[in-house]
């Protein structure tokens, strides 16, 4: 749903990618201060890499873009600079991300189910991992050109946009007319 000023139109989107990941999705927690000089890590760093490295792994097969190899301000694959790199840079951008969690095995089979526990973890942990993740990737400059994000939480199989096990289904829109 998108919410516009009276007398605006509402912003058409051209549709970029849909771009399936399947495995264990992992949000993206909290931080945690190793001490003094010795850095910061995600608490759930184990669960959080993989994760994040299949949605960057996917979104390069499937759109064709590539990560930001530096080379004196420069990208050495594509020599474009740094401020400009990304397949959809610069271009207002909006995401649509179904995350599909393992249903556990205590929840009924023949009824529809939520996933609210604390073990699917939060929805918005889920989003910063996706979105963080297509900035790798190289599809977007930064997860800050996006300014739509519609995001869901859902079991195998019982939403329209679930996957049949768990992962991820990303769907990427720029704003129509916005040059390429």
């Amino acid at each position: 749903m998108t919410l516009t000023a009276p007398g605006l139109a509402a912003p058409t989107w051209d549709h970029r990618a849909a771009i399936a990941i399947y495995g264990t999705p992992a949000g993206q927690g909290a931080i945690s201060f190793l001490g003094k000089g010795r850095g910061a890590r995600h608490t759930n760093e184990k669960t959080l890499k993989p994760w994040r490295r299949a949605i960057v792994l996917a979104t390069r097969e499937t759109t064709g873009c590539h990560g930001y190899t530096d080379w004196n301000g420069i990208c050495l694959t594509c020599r474009t600079p740094k401020p400009d790199h990304g397949l959809h840079a610069n271009i207002p951008t909006a995401v649509d991300i179904t995350v599909t969690v393992p249903k556990p095995k205590s929840a009924p089979k023949r009824k529809r189910t939520w996933p609210i526990t604390r073990a699917s973890s939060d929805i918005d942990h889920h989003a910063r991992a996706c979105l963080d993740a297509l900035a790798e990737s190289g599809l977007i400059r930064d997860d800050s050109q996006v300014v739509e994000l519609a995001t869901r939480k859902v079991y195998p199989s019982e939403h329209p946009e679930a996957l049949p096990q768990p992962g991820a289904l990303i769907r990427v829109y720029t704003l129509a007319g916005a040059p390429q």
